[in-house]
């Protein structure tokens, strides 16, 4: 069962943006340029450098999080199979406390930064657009949160048995599609990266960066732990992947043209056999 394989995660990050919609600047704007809603002029509160480790974490985290999940539900829910769950659970406590120390360090300084905007913004500063500390401590948030896949017999009310069957049916219909989207997602990402390759590999001008290989050498790596149905086709895909088209490395593509021919027909031959699968890039 779904449930004993797999579990639905959510990560839920926060963080004060540090720009601010200035109504009177924008009508200026308008007024001297005779527009009408022509624009919205948002004032960047505190430098930008200041808050770029912050954003840098989120994307990291964020990036992470889809990478090692698949599409579940539209709450934002995804679903992680348990073959996966150790390796997740750690790299994203990692973030966690990257995060959580990085919004320290600017919370300290904070106070500075603020004293800069005075002198940085001029006549556009006012007291009312920053937070206190404690206040701006509210707006930073790093949440994780794992519950179990719903299972269609899980019920705690009084309903007839009629109605009972019917939202198991309706339940078990939901988990399968949601199933089937998830495993759409793992050919989804094959499609890509291989058709990536093909495109950079298929015309001798093109240039291309080792992550090319390495790419498809991670997804290799992580595909067989998100293989929540145990698809012996997405394996044998997963396999055929890696044999063929990770055997040489990016250096070796750009200096051998055979080795690169011979690896652009090898990528040629499995978009093929993925199209079998009705796969859309």
């Amino acid at each position: 069962m779904l449930n004993e394989k797999a579990m639905i995660v959510y990560l839920n990050i926060s963080f004060w943006t540090a720009r601010k919609y200035d109504r009177k600047i924008s009508q200026e704007v308008e007024d001297k340029y005779g527009a009408n809603e022509a624009g919205r002029f948002n004032k960047v509160l505190i430098a930008k450098e200041h808050l770029a480790n912050i954003r840098k974490i989120i994307s990291s985290a964020r990036n992470f999080h889809y990478e090692n999940t698949l599409p579940w539900n539209d709450h934002g829910g995804r679903l992680l199979p348990t073959t996966n769950y150790f390796d997740y659970v750690n790299a994203i406590r990692n973030f966690q406390d990257e995060y959580e120390r990085e919004t320290a360090n600017f919370l300290s300084v904070y106070p500075n930064l603020k004293q800069d905007a005075h002198l940085r913004l001029s006549a556009m500063f006012k007291e009312e657009d920053y937070p206190d500390v404690a206040t701006l401590r509210t707006k930073y948030a790093f949440t994780n949160q794992i519950t179990p896949v719903p299972e269609a017999g899980d019920f705690r009310v009084n309903l007839t048995d009629e109605e009972v069957s019917s939202i198991k049916e309706s339940l078990e219909d939901q988990v399968e599609e949601s199933t089937q989207k998830a495993m759409n997602d793992l050919w989804q990402r094959l499609f890509k990266v291989v058709s990536h390759m093909l495109e950079r590999l298929s015309d001798p001008d093109n240039k291309f960066k080792n992550t090319l290989v390495e790419n498809i050498e991670g997804l290799c790596e992580l595909l067989p732990k998100l293989n929540i149905t145990n698809d012996p086709e997405l394996d044998r895909a997963v396999q055929e992947i890696k044999t063929k088209l990770t055997a040489n490395d990016s250096q070796t593509l750009r200096d051998n043209d055979v080795a690169r021919s011979n690896t652009a027909a090898e990528a040629q031959k499995i978009m093929n056999k993925m199209r079998h699968y009705q796969i859309a890039a």
